[in-house]
């Protein structure tokens, strides 16, 4: 616990060895601001804003973590040997091969073992983006329609609210100037920053149908590197919404030219079939026209092939026969008959549909699928993304319960994490600074609460139970520094350590989330105010860019760090 004063007028001498004087007026020059500055949690907006902790992201330097939801997702580690089910992009091979074309089959039936590789956290379980398909032959192969990619991509950017972030981590066997294809998160995502260990420049591309590749034009390039990088997506990628009152027929005037693919007749004419059983057409609100085209491909079942026919897609349309392949491939085409661009999606276990809507751009359209089980590798300690708004669509029951929606028997995933991606993701966080979800940490009292909730200093909350500190490593937070002097509504600089284990043991713990609070002085704690975030570097050390209230009344405060910890490190109060 450090001490500072908040009081009016003139700044004036700190009031002890480690206090801070913060004064009412305005400063005459602002301290240097080692990282962005970072606001307090709104107890009203559990989602709001997408903060990044450490250094700014840009080429070859990776902030140390980033808010996502109630957490903080610390930087993968460059150094991480490669996992043994984890691909090398750029060998080929399961999960690392690209399609360029793929054709509809009538193996209807159920999917045996669906093997799905991560390399995103937050995860998008199922749904990474490997081969993106655009358009439509006589014969309904599916193609990518321009392979070629279209210049460099650039590296950085603000991480802006409006967008969700992501860490990638994969290793890729690179050679002087060849493409590798790369997952990616999003048709839109963004390249903030990366690092490679080896340390090596990399440059990214995409081709015209938003599939992504990375390369290196160093000569010395060669062999295999880790790659770990900090991308963000437009969240209303995930999270659609629709446009009202808007016809189909209108989607070709908001459309870039590109995205309307010319279909051959002998497709249009048997997708206009299945317009007429839809009751769909031009002049049907673009809203309606994707609502009745989920509910349906989302109703096919894996069952016994229809009867062949000569039409491979009329065959599976009208007998709802297939798993998520065969139900991506009927949506495509119908939708782009009808006149909405639409992709095929897939990767090694899945195959979704992304859609061109006037207010949204893409956004993911999920049909579900039919498996006997999900092998899910690499998703140790990753969190599973939450779109900021649940599904628009129609969701009948057999969509409700397959694998997908995390039903079913799925190996690789905690029960916490299969809980995570099954909850909705419209609630505010859990982890916010209202009162009644705060408790006090103090392994000495009775217990009280075995709550999962934030740790603060207050001593008149909820006390954290012994079972919270049960076979963890202990830890003990030190505040270091804290400015000299400040001013109501500006920045407060924080900077501290956060170290595990005892005696010569005792070293810094990194990535670890650590909350600061301002008390009244003198008060133990009590009416504790949780005023910014950071999280800690790889030696410990953490520094916090904390913002003041406007109205902060004028007295002294006291100063507290605390972190909630996690399956390896206690949560702890500074003193």
């Amino acid at each position: 616990m450090r001490r500072l004063a908040v009081i009016a007028g003139l700044a004036v001498s700190a009031v002890a060895a480690a206090a801070m004087v913060l004064v009412a007026q305005e400063p005459p020059s602002k301290p240097p601001i080692l990282h962005q500055d970072i606001a307090p949690p709104d107890p009203g907006e559990g989602r709001s804003g997408r903060p990044v902790f450490g250094p700014s992201p840009k080429e070859g330097q990776n902030p140390a973590a980033f808010g996502s939801g109630s957490k903080i997702l610390p930087e993968p580690q460059s150094q991480e040997r490669r996992q043994p089910a984890e691909p090398v992009h750029g060998r080929g091979g399961f999960a690392a091969d690209r399609d360029t074309q793929t054709r509809p089959d009538y193996s209807t039936g159920p999917d045996s073992t669906l093997q799905y590789v991560t390399v995103f956290n937050p995860s998008v379980l199922p749904w990474k983006r490997m081969s993106a398909l655009d358009s439509i032959d006589s014969s309904y192969r599916l193609y990518t329609a321009d392979k070629n990619t279209r210049g460099d991509l650039t590296v950085g950017g603000q991480a802006d609210s409006d967008r969700d972030l992501f860490w990638g981590s994969l290793v890729v066997e690179l050679s002087p100037g060849k493409d590798v294809p790369i997952p990616s998160v999003a048709p839109d995502m963004r390249i903030l920053s990366y690092e490679t260990e080896p340390r090596i420049s990399l440059r990214f591309s995409k081709d015209g149908a938003d599939n992504f590749y990375v390369r290196s034009e160093e000569s010395r390039a060669g062999g295999t590197y880790r790659l770990v990088f900090l991308a963000d997506a437009d969240s209303g990628y995930f999270a659609p919404r629709l446009p009202r009152r808007l016809r189909v027929s209108e989607v070709a005037r908001y459309a870039p030219r590109h995205l309307i693919k010319d279909i051959p007749a002998s497709v249009r004419r048997a997708a206009r079939r299945a317009h007429r059983f839809l009751d769909i057409d031009k002049r049907t609100e673009l809203n309606v026209a994707l609502d009745k085209l989920t509910h349906y491909f989302r109703s096919f079942e894996a069952k016994a092939p229809p009867e062949n026919r000569g039409n491979i897609y009329w065959d599976l349309f009208r007998s709802q026969a297939g798993v998520c392949r065969h139900r991506a491939f009927g949506f495509m085409v119908t939708a782009n008959a009808l006149g909405i661009p639409t992709r095929y999606i897939t990767n090694e276990a899945h195959a979704f549909v992304e859609v061109w809507v006037p207010t949204s751009n893409w956004i993911r359209v999920d049909l579900g699928g039919a498996a006997q089980r999900m092998q899910v590798d690499n998703a140790s300690n990753k969190s599973l993304h939450q779109p900021r708004s649940d599904d628009p669509f129609a969701k009948p029951d057999n969509y409700r319960n397959n694998y997908t929606q995390l039903e079913g028997d799925i190996n690789g995933l905690t029960a916490d994490q299969i809980a995570e991606g099954q909850q909705s993701s419209t609630g505010a966080s859990t982890d916010d600074a209202s009162a009644d979800n705060m408790i006090n940490f103090d392994p000495g009292a009775p217990e009280t609460t075995d709550s999962g909730s934030l740790i603060g200093p207050d001593r008149n909350l909820a006390t954290l139970p012994r079972s919270a500190t049960a076979d963890k490593i202990p830890t003990k937070i030190h505040i270091t520094d804290v400015a000299a002097q400040g001013f109501r509504g500006e920045t407060l600089q924080v900077s501290g350590l956060l170290e595990g284990g005892s005696g010569s043991d005792r070293k810094g713990i990194d990535g670890q989330r650590i909350d600061i609070w301002l008390a009244p002085r003198g008060r133990g704690g009590n009416e504790a105010q949780l005023v910014g975030r950071t999280v800690t570097s790889s030696d410990g050390t953490f520094y916090a860019q904390v913002q003041l209230p406007d109205d902060m009344p004028l007295m002294e405060y006291e100063v507290y760090a605390s972190t909630n910890g996690d399956n390896r490190f206690a949560p702890t109060v500074s003193d």
